[in-house]
């Protein structure tokens, strides 16, 4: 460490110390020697350069290969997405999910009546084309040829005439 005390120096004589010190081989075997250069590919770019143009290769792949899959299949990602979520992840309550019992249909509330209903209680709301709505006290009912309606069996047929329409069942 003999010769090193003007380290201690300070601003540019301090710097023009240890760049002398850095300067001068330490080694004998290098003394007088050429600085060896690197040959081939390496000597074209610096390690770093060669990190960063690595990663920018694959990060260009990268996003070609997703580009490429979203092309081609669009819903990939959301399957691979919905596919590795399990059950539990997901509450019925707040996404409004049913468990798929019979057939998935939604459950609906059963209809309790005061009354059995009778053809009476039924008006025609309207008439359009091949549909007309009907409509009881608490009910409202969409119905087509072919529907089946509580107490006045399957509708026939569906006329409209001047006067709003009439619906024809058994």
């Amino acid at each position: 460490m003999e010769g090193w005390g003007p380290l201690y120096r300070s601003g540019s004589t301090m710097f023009a110390v240890i760049s002398a010190r850095l300067s001068r081989p330490e080694w004998p075997e290098t003394a007088g020697r050429a600085p060896r250069r690197l040959s081939g590919l390496s000597s074209l770019f610096t390690l770093d350069q060669m990190l960063a143009t690595g990663l920018c290769v694959a990060s260009i792949g990268f996003f070609l290969v997703a580009y490429t899959i979203s092309v081609n299949d669009p819903d990939y990602f959301n399957r691979q997405l919905l596919a590795s979520m399990r059950p539990s992840d997901v509450d019925p309550i707040i996404t409004g999910a049913v468990e798929a019992g019979d057939g998935g249909a939604m459950p609906a509330p059963a209809i309790v009546r005061a009354a059995p209903l009778v053809p009476a209680d039924f008006q025609i709301v309207m008439v359009f084309q091949d549909e007309a709505i009907l409509a009881t006290d608490k009910e409202l009912w969409r119905v087509k040829v072919g529907s089946e309606v509580p107490c006045l069996g399957t509708v026939l047929a569906i006329d409209a005439t001047d006067t709003g329409g009439t619906v024809k069942a058994t």
